[in-house]
């Protein structure tokens, strides 16, 4: 196994359905920007610095040859629903006068004495179709991740990125609300690239398995213009409806000042960001922080014109064990 204690930032990712894991490290924290690094992006960039892991040793292991035995979860969570329920009466007062939708999340810490990179494996053999990490740095502890939604993946002139929202716990016909919830994500995404892409073509809605979950889920593939960089799209898409709502900033800045607490890097960007090369990028869903003996884990839900307290909290409660169930 690789020796990390060597490196001041490191990160492991599994892309979907791939059979490698692929492993970045930094020997030290004095690095310019580069075309090409690992990447935590925040979802408030004023509270918290964008994580950039330089490849300064870069190598792919075999999924096959990581293993760790599946056990039952050590941690308990403690019920939040009171808190939760006090959010979301400021949220939903404020739809849909000023908003067609908002996106409200909670955090629930609780202590953790395993090891993240048991974890992260566990994932890895868990949950095949969704995009797998563990990125760690001595400022911010050890973030583990299984996320189901691409924020822009691809190369040069093709690239590709989803709308995703909506979510069931087994397969069956989609409400209304669940559908209204995933167009107005992909209204969003179709309004912002096709201005920047030569050729835009979707695919979708359909249903998408994540997990033990379920998604309403429209693709969409384009080719940007030869003027417009893979960086251009991060910042326009970034956050989308799916994690933030509309408008953007003024939901994002709504969000920052009534949803009770700091996301960190939940909800933002994460993956691997090449100028020239494949960039994958993914919203950071599904995700926890492991730091000092305890860990945080994350959810959030959309919140629409009929939405109810006991739904939505029933919907971040079945996406925080997601990540529950391999810690």
């Amino acid at each position: 196994m690789i020796d990390f204690d060597k490196y001041s930032a490191y990160a492991l990712f599994r892309l979907p359905f791939a059979d490698e894991i692929r492993v970045v490290c930094q020997h030290d924290e004095n690095h310019a920007d580069a075309d090409r690094m690992f990447v935590m992006i925040p979802f408030d960039s004023s509270k918290h610095k964008t994580i950039k892991i330089h490849p300064d040793v870069e190598m792919s292991i075999k999924t096959e040859l990581l293993s760790t035995e599946m056990r039952s979860s050590c941690i308990s969570l403690n019920n939040e629903e009171v808190t939760y329920k006090q959010s979301f009466e400021r949220f939903i007062s404020a739809i849909p006068s000023r908003f067609p939708k908002l996106v409200l999340s909670r955090s629930i810490t609780t202590d953790y004495t395993g090891k993240p990179i048991d974890a992260f494996i566990r994932a890895c053999n868990t949950y095949p179709r969704t995009m797998v990490y563990l990125c760690h740095t001595k400022e911010n502890g050890t973030w583990i991740g299984s996320t189901p939604e691409i924020l822009i993946a691809g190369s040069k002139s093709h690239y590709r990125t989803v709308a995703l929202a909506g979510t069931m716990t087994s397969e069956g016909e989609w409400s209304e609300k669940n559908k209204k919830e995933q167009a107005i994500v992909a209204d969003y995404i179709r309004n912002i690239i096709t201005p920047m892409s030569s050729v835009v073509e979707e695919e979708g809605p359909y249903t998408s398995r994540a997990g033990k979950l379920f998604h309403l889920k429209t693709e969409f593939h384009f080719s940007p213009l030869p003027h417009i960089k893979v960086s251009d799209f991060v910042e326009k898409l970034n956050p989308t409806p799916a994690v933030c709502g509309l408008p953007k900033e003024e939901a994002k800045t709504f969000i920052i000042e009534n949803e009770g607490y700091d996301r960190s890097y939940y909800s933002g960007v994460v993956g691997m960001l090449d100028i020239q090369g494949e960039t994958n990028l993914y919203v950071n869903l599904r995700c926890c922080n492991v730091k000092d003996d305890k860990v945080t884990l994350y959810a959030g839900g959309g919140i629409i014109p009929g939405s109810t307290v006991k739904s939505e909290y029933l919907e971040t409660e079945e996406k925080i064990k997601t990540i529950q169930y391999v810690l």
